[in-house]
Order: structure tokens, then C-alpha cells, then sequence
């Protein structure tokens, strides 16, 4: 399996799809009560995110490893992987916060602000700037304990998805007992939610058996269960758990889609998807509240455009050169390392 996968693709362009869908009809006051969640089918985004970030970095750090004969950096992971998130999350902050502090009568003070850049809201217990913002602290976090759990995955070899799978195990046991016990469940409770992840890369040789259709099937009717059974009553966190367990089941085994279209479409969705996820919430508030008194039509054709121009302009001028960067100062890193080993 590759990390430039069409089947990868295409899923993140799902995942961040339903995170917008589920803010515009929440925008629209279409929370679906009692029948169907709405605000789930951008949880339901978010988890997809999850499970296929990890797998995406992990095939990184055996590239990595490759690259430098068996041997992997943490420091020089988390280098690349801060050049990638910290930029355009900076931008975002500082353009909203900038905002709100001239035409919102409650802006964020320094504290918010200031856990926002460093994206440790979630220890904090800030409110995220934009609110999209919330998820990537636990994302940024996970990032630490990926380079640990690629080594046990790769001393492991066959014997590496049981023992994934026994830690995602000891991870629901975990949640569940902060749960029992009355403690902060919120810091660990996306640990199986991302373990998932780990659990596709350790199934990366697998026969690829299945058709991409199962995938999809399999997302399409997560998208209308899942919310459906959270408006009647059931733990979105507790589902949680079993639907990332699957998709990290079945992600490895499905054959890469053919439809070319499809191929394409996926690619160009998902290159610009962090700026649509962190642009779209903002572009929301300010289409459907300065145009709201317009034709139907302008609201709607300010948000399509403000948020597809705004992720353009966000992927090119700041995303990926700034990722480029990343990957330029990390091979010079290693470059000298390699020299200093040379040298000894």
C-alpha cells in the first residue's frame, strides 16, 4: 500500500465532506434531533481523518526508515510534521482571532490565543480559534507516540497485527476505566480512534481481496447509522471505536478504485482538504450572516467560492511551501547526520 493511494485520496475527500456538510446544516439549524445527529456526520469526518492519518504517516516513517537504512528519527518526524500542521494553524488562529477581536463583542483573550497557536487547547480547555481547530491537538499529539509504535509494528512482522490489535484493546480498557473512575476522560479517549491506523499499516501486505466498493459501502452506511443511533440515545465515543476498528480492518484489503474520474477528483480534493477544514467554518458565518438577506443564491455562491479560493490560496502559499521546507531542512539534517557517522 501507498501513502499516494487513490483509495486514501478519495476517503479524505470524504472524511472533510462530511465535516462540511454537517456545519452547513448545523449553520442552517438542521441539528436533526431525535432523528438523525448531525453534528456525528462530521465526528464520523473527523474519524476518518484520524484512522487515515496515522496509516499515511506511518507508510512516512517506513519510507523514512528506508531512507536511512533501517534507522528512523522521532525529532526529525515530528519536524516535517510540524511544518506541515503549525503554518497554515497559525494563519487560521491569528486571521480569526483578528476578527473577532474587531467585530465580536466576546473575542478570545491571550490564554485562548496563545493555546490555539500551540494547538494545546485541549489541556487548556480553551475553546478552539476556528472551531474546526479542535481536533488537531489530539492529532498533533498522537504524532508522538507513532515513531514507538512503527518500530514494535516492525520488529513484530506477522505477529504485528495481533499485537496492534492488543493494544487498541488495552486502549478501550484504558478510556473505559477514566470513565468508571470519574477522571478526564477527554485526553485519552481518541486513543482507539487512531490505533486503527496503526493497525492498517501492520496489515499492508495483506491480499487486497475486496473491492473498493466495500470501502465505500462501508462509509456510506456508517454516515447514515451512526448519527442515526447517537440521536437515539447512543455513546458517539463508544461507537467511536468500532467503526475506526473497521475501517482500519478493511482499508488494506481493498483494491485501488479504477474510475479515473474518481481517482482525480479524490486527488484534488484531498490536496486542498486542510484548507477547506480549517477555512469552511469561518466562510459559514460570514456567507450565511452578512448575505442573509440576499437571494438565496449569493449566500451560497460566496461560501463555494470564498472556501475553494481561500483553500487554493492556503495550500499554495503556505501549506506546501512551507512543507517543502519541512522536507528540505530534514534531509539536510540527515545528510549531516550520515557525514558525522561517516567522520567517526
Amino acid at each position: 500500500m501507498r501513502a499516494d493511494s487513490s483509495n486514501l485520496d478519495l476517503l479524505r475527500s470524504v472524511a472533510v465532506t462530511f465535516v462540511v456538510v454537517s456545519h452547513l446544516l448545523l449553520g442552517h439549524s438542521l441539528s436533526g434531533e431525535g432523528i438523525y445527529h448531525t453534528q456525528t456526520l462530521g465526528t464520523l469526518g473527523v474519524l476518518i481523518f484520524f484512522v487515515h492519518t496515522c496509516l499515511v504517516l506511518m507508510l512516512s516513517l517506513e519510507r523514512q526508515a528506508t531512507k536511512e537504512n533501517g534507522y528512523h528519527s522521532t525529532f526529525l518526524f515530528l519536524i516535517r510534521r510540524a511544518f506541515r500542521i503549525y503554518p497554515l494553524s497559525i494563519v487560521a488562529v491569528i486571521v480569526v482571532s483578528s476578527l473577532a477581536w474587531i467585530y465580536s463583542a466576546t473575542p478570545p483573550n491571550g490564554r485562548a490565543i496563545l493555546s490555539n497557536l500551540l494547538l494545546i487547547q485541549n489541556f487548556t480547555g480553551h475553546g478552539s480559534i476556528p472551531r474546526a481547530l479542535w481536533s488537531l491537538p489530539f492529532e498533533f499529539q498522537m504524532y508522538l507516540f507513532l515513531p514507538a509504535l512503527y518500530m514494535l509494528v516492525s520488529y513484530q512482522g506477522k505477529r504485528a497485527p495481533y499485537l496492534v490489535g492488543a493494544v487498541w484493546f488495552a486502549a478501550v480498557v484504558l478510556v473505559l476505566a477514566f470513565w468508571m473512575l470519574g477522571w478526564n476522560v477527554e485526553l485519552v479517549k481518541f486513543f482507539p480512534c487512531f490505533l486503527p491506523g496503526v493497525l492498517a499499516f501492520s496489515l499492508r501486505r495483506s491480499a487486497r481481496d475486496y473491492w473498493p466498493a466495500m470501502l465505500f459501502l462501508l462509509v456510506a452506511a456508517t454516515a447514515v447509522l451512526y448519527p442515526w443511533m447517537v440521536a437515539r440515545g447512543a455513546s458517539a465515543t463508544l461507537l467511536s471505536w468500532p467503526i475506526c476498528l473497521a475501517l482500519g480492518l478493511i482499508i488494506p484489503r481493498c483494491r485501488e478504485i479504477e474510475f479515473v474520474w474518481l481517482q482525480r477528483a479524490g486527488r484534488v480534493i484531498a490536496r486542498y482538504s486542510f484548507g477547506i477544514y480549517l477555512v469552511h467554518g469561518p466562510m459559514i458565518d460570514f456567507s450565511f450572516h452578512y448575505f442573509k438577506d440576499m437571494p438565496p443564491v449569493i449566500p451560497w455562491l460566496v461560501f463555494f467560492t470564498g472556501t475553494i479560493g481561500l483553500s487554493c490560496i492556503a495550500y499554495h502559499v503556505i501549506e506546501k511551501p512551507c512543507t517543502e521546507l519541512g522536507r528540505i531542512l530534514v534531509e539536510r539534517l540527515m545528510t549531516y547526520r550520515m557525514q558525522q557517522k561517516g567522520n567517526a
